[in-house]
């Protein structure tokens, strides 16, 4: 009886310390900080030696915060993850810097390198809003949500793109995936709104 308790016990406290150890990580994801609006937390918990996908969203958070420089030189650190992602960082260093001719040609040349990467999609889909090509964005975008379902903010940025495309219908699905994904990011007003004004039509 006695070692049956004691292997309950065991149990118990792993899977507490696993239930744990999920939440934590999951509460210091850059990411998740990202995805509510807390750009200085993804700024503070992501060291320079993170993995790219992490440096992707601290370079995103300086830009968030209008700190242009910081960011340009974290996306320069991309280049340790690889042609792809180097190129990512060329892609959105050149649009920082307002050259956007460039941007595309080298987020087009990291999608060619490896399409499976979400950042490269994501990174076009950036490149080719601000070029307001918004249904190629969309695709891109939608590129991005299907490499890295859990990105809420490919999903956000297809529903604005096919929004401005007029394409409603596809809006709505990635507005919808984009309020489950990020209840608490700060454009969930706006998109609950935009919501409300199409399904009243």
């Amino acid at each position: 009886m006695s070692i049956r308790l004691t292997r309950l016990v065991l149990v118990v406290v792993v899977a507490v310390a696993v239930g744990s150890s999920v939440r934590v990580g999951a509460q210091e994801s850059p990411r998740t900080l990202f995805e509510s609006g807390n750009f200085q937390a993804v700024l503070d918990q992501t060291p320079d030696d993170s993995p790219v996908e992490a440096l992707y969203m601290k370079a995103l958070a300086y830009l968030k915060m209008g700190q242009n420089d910081p960011a340009k030189d974290v996306f320069r650190r991309l280049e340790s993850g690889g042609d792809a992602w180097r190129l990512t960082g060329e892609s959105a260093i050149a649009q920082v810097d307002a050259n956007l001719d460039a941007a595309l040609s080298s987020a087009q040349a990291a999608v060619a390198a490896d399409g499976s990467v979400w950042a490269a999609q994501y990174q076009l889909g950036l490149v080719l809003e601000g070029r307001g090509e918004n249904p190629g964005a969309a695709d891109a975008f939608v590129k991005a949500a299907e490499a890295n379902p859990q990105m809420a903010y490919a999903h956000y940025n297809a529903g604005m793109n096919f929004y401005k495309a007029q394409r409603v219908d596809l809006m709505a699905v990635y507005f919808e995936n984009f309020l489950r994904l990020a209840p608490n990011a700060p454009e969930r007003p706006a998109v609950e709104s935009i919501m409300r004004t199409i399904r009243g039509r």
